[in-house]
């Protein structure tokens, strides 16, 4: 198989690429083979103009059999564990549109500038195209993605009215959005950082959830769903 992991940050899958410096074959920067599979990196940048501009970018893209987004994220939901692992099966943008006078926001779709079930849009989200059970364990969570991290209960309450989404991210939709226009087979793996509450990072807990994300990955490696399907 030919593999290739996104992640917006270095940090956020730095623990991976170390094992695969010790593990793998390095045929190039960024580029491994392990157990007959090839293993792609890319670091895009935070924010959805650098995930989809990177990934476009990407030479080898029309030859990837599955893609996987990585990274951490905060979630809506207090009763979900910090440093916790999921499956974002699907996401959407949630701050693009227009505000109004008495503070209500409408999204493209709801603006009729695009149309919610035009091609890869099903009633507005994008979701993950994969096939694949492997990550059949982990919880499947909804995702929205965000330019402005929501960090205020105003924005936050307006948010999960809206959308009931699970989890947030700045870089998700963008990444489905690519990988479902060129047919490529996706996921969205991440694991959860911090609740979703007034800003406060000493609340935070991404060591814990960049070890979690990156053990996750490394098993997935190491497994023999990899050697099934090279």
């Amino acid at each position: 198989m030919k593999i290739l992991f996104v992640s917006a940050t270095a940090t956020e899958i730095l623990p991976l690429m170390g094992f695969l410096d010790k593990s793998a074959i390095k045929k190039d920067e960024n580029f491994y083979s392990f157990h007959q599979n090839d293993i792609y990196i890319l670091i895009t940048g935070p924010g959805l103009m650098s995930m989809t501009f990177a990934m476009t970018q990407f030479g080898s893209l029309n030859k990837i059999d599955l893609a996987i987004n990585i990274g951490i994220a905060g979630t809506f939901d207090p009763d979900c564990m910090l440093g916790s692992v999921c499956n974002v099966y699907r996401d959407k943008i949630a701050d693009l549109g227009a505000e109004f006078p008495d503070g209500s926001f409408q999204d493209i779709f709801e603006m009729k500038l695009t149309d919610k079930d035009e091609f890869p849009f099903k009633d507005g989200w994008v979701y993950s195209n994969s096939k694949t059970d492997v990550f059949h364990d982990l919880p499947k969570v909804s995702g929205v993605t965000v330019n402005m991290v929501s960090g205020n209960l105003s924005t936050i309450e307006k948010i999960k009215i809206k959308y009931r989404p699970d989890i947030e991210s700045m870089e998700g939709a963008g990444f489905f959005y690519v990988c479902n226009l060129l047919h490529i087979p996706c996921l969205q793996i991440r694991s959860i950082s911090n609740y979703i509450e007034p800003r406060n990072k000493a609340n935070w807990k991404i060591n814990d959830a960049v070890k979690n994300l990156n053990d996750t990955l490394i098993q997935f490696l190491a497994d023999d769903y990899l050697n099934e399907n090279a």
